[in-house]
């Protein structure tokens, strides 16, 4: 997790230097092995260093090749360099940084360097030849790399308050973001990478893009994006889970290159222990330097979320470093007085987090592996009837689809209809059928898809909006099984990561890496799912093929686990330790933010807190954690400068400030 700053003077004049530094300073935490800046003319590019990798090491950015006068710096982990060193046609050593080696790609591909690349980056490359300046992600996402435009001056950055240091650069809301955010799709599932964020006039680089930058235009392009997929078709189903274990322990592999010790954020489920797992295994075989690896894990002593059991299941099996960490006073969600800067609203809770990430920097832990966006990537779908139906698999089709009949309230019309009949028809008769029926099914009254707690035209506008992207969606569509494009509409676009700050951990997540999800939307979707013997739960038959590829590898008690841990007492708890906060804020008296600007009916969504207090936790539960993280976010854009921008100190610190009630 190095930092990228960047200012393009497209005008032709030289760019503010002192700019350039105080966009440094604005994120610290990323350059901890130092900072540098060059002069290029109209153009001023920095860096934060922080080592990670070996390759790390070699590097000094920002680079300027001696060939072509062509600069770089970046934030990256390349997973593909031996393909890369083999493909360029200069004689190039093997002891060269990631920088350089996407310095030299593009010096010999162009704009046709960045398909080529694989692993994460955030990529500025200048140059001079062209005039151009290139800005590029790749392609789920997992660097950050953010840029305003102000007239003639374009400025890119890794964080988005690293853009707004500036005094006259204005700090305002995004409204349109914010009811974006309040989507039900936003909500019930993972929010999703998009250009715009939650502060006008500041713009994400997208995933699996380009942005080309003249003194005449600032314009995109996509250099990737996941195609059609050709499925596999193994004779054993033994062989899928055989397939995935070599793919998904290179993902892991590839992830563990550290000159330091390795992390991994470990709870009791799937997910993260099969990271943990998997890593363990590859340092016992040899296939990865290092001595194994440390774990992090959040443990509720007294809650019935707790998983030290589990966790502990690892632990006795591989012998590894377990820290369990306590959630503290389960403060930050909502903050009534914000310490400083706030990237989004749904931070979470903010004190826990610092409790485990200060323990993972104490242990001298740069690199952390985490089991983040696997439900998106390897949990499967129920709607696997067209495939069955396909292969003939009459006996497995009454099974599935009985099982669906009990667990869903759709109607056997619906079911035969657009999830058996329609794809196998041709696409465009199949977006027809579908459009049609949404049409027909659409609720009349869009307002109750959202809770009875906001304003009723705000449930209105926003019901109606859902409803508009549902039929938008369809217009999308790339599979015909509904299936394969659930699972495609989980992953893509990505969901939206931000770094831990102000931390000095690079981040890592293996379910990201887009060999994985090339492979899973070839596997028959009947592979990933199949209803579990002895509960109708949809956790107890998912993630079928992770479970087999983990066979010897995972505790059983974790790889067969037929329910999924599920948060709400520890909000409970946070609720219940923080009342008195939440009583100042929305209730009698109170002046809630979200109340002033039109977001909730302050009395009900009162009344609502304190029903979940009693107990009550009901469907708007996400949505209630959702609103409360808005709420501290729109209390930060209150803060005077420099505050404003500045990102607050870690939760454990703050109290030594002064920071006030939290």
């Amino acid at each position: 997790m190095s930092g990228v700053v960047a200012i393009f003077r497209r005008d032709g004049g030289a760019p503010d230097h002192l700019e350039a530094c105080a966009m440094l300073a604005a994120a610290p935490y990323r350059g901890p092995d130092g900072v540098q800046i060059r002069f290029l003319g109209e153009v001023v590019l920095g860096h934060a260093r922080m080592v990670v990798t070996p390759e790390d090491q070699l590097d000094l950015q920002p680079l300027v090749s001696p060939r072509t006068g062509c600069a770089i710096s970046a934030d990256l982990r390349l997973d593909n360099r031996r393909e890369l060193l083999d493909m360029l046609s200069v004689l190039t050593p093997t002891a060269i940084s990631d920088a350089e080696l996407v310095l030299l790609a593009y010096e010999e591909w162009g704009l046709e360097a960045f398909p080529r690349l694989l692993g994460d980056f955030a990529v500025v490359i200048w140059d001079p030849r062209e005039r151009r300046l290139l800005c590029a992600r790749d392609t789920s996402g997992r660097r950050e790399l953010y840029y305003r435009v102000d007239g003639s001056v374009f400025y890119a950055a890794s964080e988005i308050q690293q853009l707004l240091q500036a005094p006259r650069v204005p700090v305002l809301p995004n409204e349109e973001k914010i009811r974006t955010f309040l989507l039900p799709s936003s909500v019930l599932s993972s929010e999703k990478q998009e250009a715009a964020t939650y502060y006008q006039d500041v713009w994400s680089v997208e995933a699996g893009c380009v942005l080309v930058v003249t003194p005449s235009e600032v314009r995109r392009e996509r250099y990737w994006e996941l195609g059609g997929v050709r499925e596999i078709r193994y004779r054993r189903e033994e062989e899928y889970a055989e397939h995935l274990w070599e793919v998904f322990s290179r993902c892991v592999g590839d992830r563990l290159r550290s000159v330091g010790p390795v992390g991994v954020l470990l709870s009791g489920g799937l997910d993260s222990s099969s990271i943990a797992c998997t890593a363990q295994t590859l340092y016992t075989a040899g296939r990865v330097q290092g001595g194994g690896i440390a774990t992090f894990s959040t443990v509720y002593d007294d809650l019935e979320c707790d998983e030290r059991p589990l966790i502990e299941a690892i632990q006795k099996m591989y012998g590894i470093d377990a820290h369990y960490v306590p959630p503290g006073g389960y403060a930050g969600r909502l903050q009534p007085q914000p310490m400083g800067f706030q990237v989004a609203p749904n931070m979470g809770m903010s004190e826990g987090w610092d409790l485990i990430m200060g323990t993972v920097t104490s242990a001298g832990v740069r690199l952390l592996l985490t089991g983040d966006i696997a439900d998106a990537c390897i949990a499967g779908s129920p709607l696997v009837f067209d495939s069955l139906i396909r292969h003939g698999k009459v006996g497995d089709l009454l099974l599935y689809l009985r099982t669906y009949r009990r667990t869903h309230s759709d109607p056997w019309r619906r079911i035969l209809l657009l999830y058996c009949l329609a794809p196998l028809l041709p696409m465009s008769l199949q977006r027809r059928i579908i459009l049609g029926h949404l049409r027909r099914s659409a609720p009349k009254s869009p307002e109750r898809l959202l809770p009875d707690w906001m304003p009723q035209a705000l449930r209105v506008e926003l019901g109606t909006r859902q409803i508009e992207a549902m039929f938008e969606s369809e217009r999308r569509r790339h599979f015909s099984s509904p299936a394969r494009q659930e699972e495609y509409d989980l992953l893509y676009p990505p969901p939206l990561e931000v770094h831990p700050v102000p931390w000095s951990v690079q981040v890592a997540q293996p379910y990201a890496d887009r060999r994985l999800h090339e492979y899973l939307l070839r596997v028959p979707p009947e592979v990933k799912y199949r209803p579990h013997p002895e509960t109708d739960e949809f956790y107890a038959g998912s993630k079928r093929l992770l479970r087999g590829a983990m066979r010897g590898i995972l505790p059983e008690t974790i790889r067969t686990r037929t329910s999924k841990t599920h948060f709400a007492s520890a909000f409970e708890r946070e609720l219940e330790l923080n009342w008195h906060h939440y009583k100042a804020v929305f209730g009698p008296g109170g002046t809630p933010r979200i109340a002033e600007r039109g977001y909730v009916v302050q009395e009900r969504f009162w009344q609502r807190l304190q029903a979940m207090r009693a107990g009550e936790r009901g469907p708007d539960f996400l949505y209630v954690m959702y609103i409360i993280g808005l709420e501290t976010w729109l209390r930060a854009l209150e803060l005077p400068r420099p505050q404003l921008v500045t990102v607050p100190p870690p939760w454990q610190d703050r109290a030594m400030l002064g920071a006030g009630p939290r």
